[in-house]
């Protein structure tokens, strides 16, 4: 029987169900206040743990479906925390600390799972959610999705390891193009790319998700378990450079501070 602890209900936060092998969290409501404020996000990480424990799951899908968190809410986020107090002792760079850890230590605990994981993302979404994507096995997009690169827009830097995962998927040009001359990603542009799995109709979204987790649910627990061992050899290298995104997050914000007191 599937670990029934794992079904969990934070309707603001995330849902999870269970069909048979197959965990399914469903991520939504304000990305950026769910991180920061939500009073259930230190738990995340144990259960994660709890998922790994488990014998009777095999496949994980991550429903990101964030309509209250775009560029705007993105925008709104960091223009509002990188103000006076925040350059001398004042509290609100920490959120963006917090905010920028949470985000590593979520992706980190995703890649770690001994399970294959699956993203699926549908609609207009900002890159980090493109970015959390990189530390799944497998990405489905709608074919109405569009990434966002709303860092652009306030001068920042992108989260959750987009330069990292695209250097690698497409070499260090490409990603330069991508991150600096691009505004916006479309679904069908990402797949050319590579950096997708497979788009398909938004009504059909879902629906291939679940045949894809039960498919490869069916490889024995002991060789999924195996491959992701030896596919994240190089994990230790993800937390060294998420560490020095974070420093370089926090110079930008203290730059951007600077910018609006002097402007």
């Amino acid at each position: 029987m599937p670990d029934s602890g794992l079904i969990k209900s934070y309707p603001e936060f995330f849902v999870s169900e269970i069909h048979q092998e197959v965990l399914w969290m469903k991520f939504s409501g304000n990305f950026f206040h769910n991180l920061t404020s939500f009073d259930k996000r230190d738990f995340l990480g144990d259960y994660f743990r709890r998922i790994k424990k488990s014998e009777d799951i095999n496949t994980v899908i991550f429903q990101t479906n964030y309509r209250d968190s775009g560029v705007d809410e993105y925008v709104d986020f960091f223009l509002s925390h990188t103000d006076e107090a925040s350059l001398f002792g004042g509290t609100r760079l920490l959120e963006i600390n917090k905010l920028s850890n949470i985000i590593n230590q979520t992706i980190i605990n995703m890649m770690e799972l001994n399970k294959f994981t699956i993203q699926i993302c549908q609609g207009a979404a900002l890159s980090i959610f493109m970015n959390i994507g990189f530390a799944c096995d497998y990405r489905i997009l709608s074919d109405n999705t569009v990434f966002y690169n709303a860092f652009k827009k306030i001068g920042g830097l992108p989260l959750g390891g987009g330069p990292f995962f695209l250097t690698k998927l497409l070499g260090r040009s490409r990603a330069n193009q991508l991150l600096l001359l691009e505004d916006e990603i479309p679904a069908k542009q990402a797949l050319k790319l590579g950096i997708v799995d497979t788009v398909v109709p938004q009504a059909e979204l879902e629906a291939t998700a679940l045949r894809a987790a039960q498919k490869i649910s069916q490889t024995q627990p002991r060789t999924l378990s195996g491959v992701k061992r030896l596919t994240n050899y190089s994990l230790q290298e993800l937390k060294v450079y998420l560490a020095r995104e974070t420093e370089e997050l926090q110079r930008v914000c203290v730059q951007m501070g600077h910018q609006k007191i002097f402007a």
